[in-house]
């Protein structure tokens, strides 16, 4: 029977608390401890996924409120690495840490799928120099926290300074409670030596793995995720209206998006030449294993938010068209008449096509889609000879449709994006030559829509502070600061975060 159990801080691993239960007892023997724990000896293997919860509740004294669920949501690393499994493993992965794994073959980092995954856990527990300050200089103590244990974490959220790997094995046969003290930790801060581009990225990364660790989300299944995927990116322009995915197009803008060396620290390399790499593998529909990284990778690369995929309702995904054939003709006729008139117009790009065989054009386009965007040829723009391109009505068309990645810009969920020349580029997936000077209209467009670095800080605080007060955060400028994405320091941000506070309580 355990007499007394220490207060739980926020945000502390439970294996933090025993180990400060233990040294509070002073007991010596590892078994006769784990005994006093578990009512029963049991093998303990893991920092961040304990089992036998249970048996530790009912061991705890009658007026002790704790329960299991309170330790496995709010004190373990259960939320973070089981919110992109489906409701039935992460049910699952609850129970055996409720009750324990009882001789099963598979522990609980088995069913998560560290055994096959190419992206590993710490393999020690790591912590914040200046968390351990306040800690000792406020507590008298320290404690081994959640969120720096998060795999893919290099930066403390709250002082962003480089996390400190300890001594202290987080997963082991029989592994020992070890508090993080003087003798484990100290105040001295490691040298960084990543770009800002890095640090900046791996805080947003942690930023959304913290949304999923304090929050219980339904679970969805894989292929509904894998769906909502799809469907971004097709409103990025990277994918059909079918949904099917211009691979190429995705993997380019991945690899410009994060540098090589992030890919790396995160343990996510790509070659790009590797039809099998796991970003082409991710975003198609398998049974494949897929860490919590790497979906956090790609949210990010999409700027969204956890919670908009967790808590979004509807998808659309892969559109199969049913294809209903006119039967007053045939097929096979059809398709022979459209293959011999692409052969007799070489060069002939969609539009000229059509006007060469209206009738059979309307047909096939309508009836016989998949196949018509297969077979036929689209415009490359940008890659003609000059002297053949008609840069008046390429004017006109790159005038509307950067007119409507505009739209979409402003209109996008989750996380503001500046307008700029180089974003509504991004948007439409164009290559440099939509830069060009010729582009007399689209030029004076871009330069004239281009958001004034203020009024896109200004956007991007109303959607932080909208957001916050939807989820009932508690709202101050520093918070404000960091959810937005400014980081802490940026006086120039902290000002126009003042005004609109003070426009709010008006």
């Amino acid at each position: 029977m355990i007499n007394f159990l220490p207060q739980l801080y926020d945000n502390e691993l439970f294996y933090s608390v025993i180990a400060r239960y233990r040294r509070m007892c002073g007991m010596v023997s590892g078994r006769a401890f784990i005994r006093d724990l578990f009512g029963e000896f049991v093998v303990i293997t893991s920092s961040n996924f304990p089992q036998y919860i249970r048996n530790f509740i009912g061991n705890l004294p009658p007026t002790s409120k704790v329960t299991t669920k309170e330790i496995i949501e709010k004190h373990t690393l259960f939320n973070f690495y089981t919110s992109f499994l489906n409701e039935e493993k992460a049910d699952h992965i609850y129970e055996t840490m409720g009750k324990g794994s009882n001789g099963s073959r598979l522990n609980v980092e088995q069913q998560i799928g560290f055994g096959g995954s190419k992206v590993r856990k710490p393999s020690y527990l790591r912590y914040c120099p200046l968390c351990f300050k306040e800690d000792i200089d406020t507590l008298g103590e320290s404690y081994w926290r959640i969120n720096h244990q998060i795999i893919g974490a290099y930066y403390c959220s709250k002082h962003h300074v480089l996390l400190k790997e300890s001594s202290v094995l987080s997963t082991g046969n029989g592994i020992e409670f070890i508090c993080a003290d003087e003798q484990i930790c100290n105040e001295e801060l490691l040298e960084d030596n990543y770009s800002d581009t890095i640090k900046l990225l791996n805080l947003e990364y942690i930023h959304n793995a913290e949304l999923i660790l304090n929050r219980n989300f339904s679970r969805k299944d894989l292929n509904y995720i894998i769906d909502f995927y799809i469907d971004r990116l097709r409103e990025k322009r990277l994918a059909s209206k079918n949904g099917n995915l211009y691979m190429k197009d995705v993997q380019e803008r991945f690899l410009h998006f994060y540098p090589k060396q992030y890919l790396e620290l995160m343990q996510s390399s790509i070659n790009p030449d590797s039809p099998s790499n796991w970003l082409r593998l991710f975003v198609r529909h398998n049974k494949g294993n897929r860490s919590p990284v790497r979906h956090l990778l790609f949210l990010q690369f999409l700027s969204i938010d956890p919670p908009d995929l967790l808590l979004s309702e509807k998808v659309v995904g892969k559109k199969k068209d049913s294809i209903v054939h006119n039967p007053s003709f045939d097929l096979n006729q059809r398709r022979e008449k459209w293959l011999k008139l692409i052969t007799e117009n070489p060069g002939a790009n969609r539009s000229q096509l059509k006007d060469k065989g209206k009738g059979l054009h309307t047909w096939v386009y309508k009836y016989d889609w998949d196949w018509y965007d297969k077979v036929t040829p689209k415009a490359q723009l940008g890659k003609e000879k000059a002297g053949t391109i008609d840069w008046e009505k390429r004017d006109e068309e790159c005038l509307s449709l950067a007119m409507e990645a505009v739209e979409f810009i402003l209109q996008r969920k989750g996380k503001p994006i500046r307008v700029t020349p180089s974003s509504i580029r991004n948007i439409l997936g164009f290559g440099p030559w939509f830069h060009n000077v010729k582009l007399v209209g689209t030029q004076r467009y871009l330069h004239e829509v281009k958001e004034d670095i203020n009024d896109f800080r200004i956007r991007k605080i109303k959607w932080a502070l909208n957001e916050m007060v939807y989820k009932g955060d508690r709202i101050t400028p520093y918070k404000v600061q960091l959810y937005a994405g400014f980081g802490g320091s940026n006086k120039e941000v902290r000002k126009l975060i003042l005004k609109e506070l003070v426009w709010i309580k008006k």
